[in-house]
């Protein structure tokens, strides 16, 4: 383990020695801090138009959080997660220190494990940086924590399982953009194949909501911590790590 944490702390560091991780940084909390403002606004808009029915005014985890959350998760999964995922591996092929890597005392295991936690620390950051929207509602306003809590720990699943799954990708290439484009091809696949037509009760339909990430993040969301949740995001990070594994030891044979 503390060759596996050796590396995760020079990936770590390699984030803020280069403009990834500053950059990740700035534009997640510039986007995020803009909804958050508009979501407040919309918020207060019906408030103020509506006081006299506020039952269709909402509270502020149904108006702000549950909005801001799920745009959270989009945009991690479709702009920042494939950024933090893309030179994982592939920066290593292409400079050719990977071959370093792999004759090294250094097992495929501890480089992938090291790698994922690096940039698992980098999500974990960013994420905890974001609290202090609700920060801000619970200062000012009535929200419930735990509801909150259920949301950050859907997004945060939901990062780590496309957090392995761009390390995967970017495992099968040489090339940072290739990389990118995929795991942004994958992430949406798994974001929107719950939109095909089918009828919800037959084996496809289940199938489908299954494997299909909104669904099992939209629990969270509301406040419902399922178990069958927290096993298809755990079970989706062992199976791409395995993969990502077995495709680091098939580079290291050929």
């Amino acid at each position: 383990m503390k060759n596996v944490f050796h590396i995760a702390s020079r990936e770590f560091r390699s984030y803020f020695i280069s403009p990834i991780g500053w950059v990740v940084l700035t534009f997640f909390l510039g986007i995020m801090g803009y909804m958050f403002s508009a979501a407040v606004a919309e918020f207060v808009r019906r408030s103020t138009t509506l006081w006299q029915m506020p039952h269709l005014v909402g509270n502020l985890n149904t108006m702000i959080m549950q909005p801001v959350l799920g745009n959270m998760a989009v945009i991690f999964l479709l702009v920042f997660i494939p950024a933090m995922t893309m030179r994982l591996i592939a920066e290593e092929k292409r400079s050719g220190t990977i071959e370093l890597l792999l004759t090294s005392p250094l097992s495929a295991t501890t480089i992938i494990l090291g790698k994922y936690l690096a940039s698992l620390a980098l999500f974990a950051l960013i994420l905890l940086l974001s609290l202090l929207y609700p920060y801000i509602l619970w200062k000012y306003g009535t929200l419930d924590l735990l509801q909150v809590a259920s949301g950050y720990l859907g997004v945060f699943l939901l990062g780590a399982a496309q957090l392995s799954m761009g390390l995967f990708l970017s495992s099968l290439t040489r090339s940072q953009v290739i990389a990118f484009i995929s795991t942004c091809g994958a992430s949406l696949f798994f974001w929107i194949v719950s939109w095909i037509s089918i009828n919800p009760d037959s084996v496809a339909g289940k199938i489908v909501n299954y494997v299909s990430m909104i669904e099992h993040l939209g629990n969270f969301l509301r406040g419902l911590i399922d178990t069958r949740d927290i096993i298809y995001f755990l079970s989706f990070i062992v199976l791409s790590l395995f993969l990502a594994h077995r495709s680091l030891r098939s580079y290291a044979w050929r």
